[in-house]
């Protein structure tokens, strides 16, 4: 089933931005995808969000859940751990209202979408879950040996994260129609340019 077992992680970070503050009706990388451990996961290659074909209305009506869910003010007022006033009670209470508040939005989005679009979501995410596992096999080497070392574990997981997203970008091959794979790869274009520009933008003086 596309709704999964909320996690506490996945709950607290599932999004970038509020609804309200986007300039129009666009979802920009939302978490339709389940990945080994996060039920909750980002696009797995840029653009990939542009293989669903959401409608406009979809979208408004996904951004709508959103709003009244993960980013309602009662959510987003709740007390974190950033809080050093913040009490151990009050920390769990926000815990657990997160976790409904985000088990909540996916009921809804579930409800939104389409069958097919659902189903292309299970197939794309079991890609993924292959992937990752048949790459990982071929990086066991490279982590035993970067065991007890920071730096080269790090660097052993930084190869093995391009190692999967370059392999699942092949295997798309085989689940994508060529119109789902032009929009991915068109979508993928208009993320990297926007990456781009606010890089370049300059950074607010404290």
């Amino acid at each position: 089933m596309f709704t999964r077992t909320v996690l506490v992680l996945a709950a607290a970070g599932l999004f970038t931005a509020p609804a309200f503050a986007q300039k129009k009706a666009e979802l920009q990388d939302f978490p339709f995808w389940t990945a080994p451990k996060t039920p909750h996961a980002k696009a797995f290659v840029p653009g990939l969000q542009a293989a669903l074909e959401l409608t406009p209305e979809q979208v408004e009506k996904i951004l709508a859940a959103r709003t009244a869910t993960v980013d309602s003010p009662e959510v987003r007022a709740l007390k974190s751990k950033n809080d050093p006033n913040a009490t151990a009670d009050e920390l769990a209470t926000a815990t657990a209202k997160r976790a409904e508040a985000t088990e909540k939005l996916f009921k809804e989005v579930e409800a939104i979408l389409t069958k097919d679009q659902k189903s292309l979501i299970e197939k794309i995410n079991d890609g993924y879950a292959k992937t990752a596992a048949e790459v990982g096999e071929g990086f066991q080497a490279n982590f035993a040996a970067a065991k007890g070392n920071a730096e080269e574990m790090a660097k052993a997981r930084k190869e093995y994260g391009e190692a999967v997203v370059a392999a699942f970008d092949k295997k798309l091959d085989g689940i994508l129609s060529t119109d789902q794979k032009t929009a991915v790869k068109k979508a993928a274009e208009v993320e990297a340019k926007r990456a781009a520009e606010n890089k370049d933008k300059p950074k607010p003086k404290k």
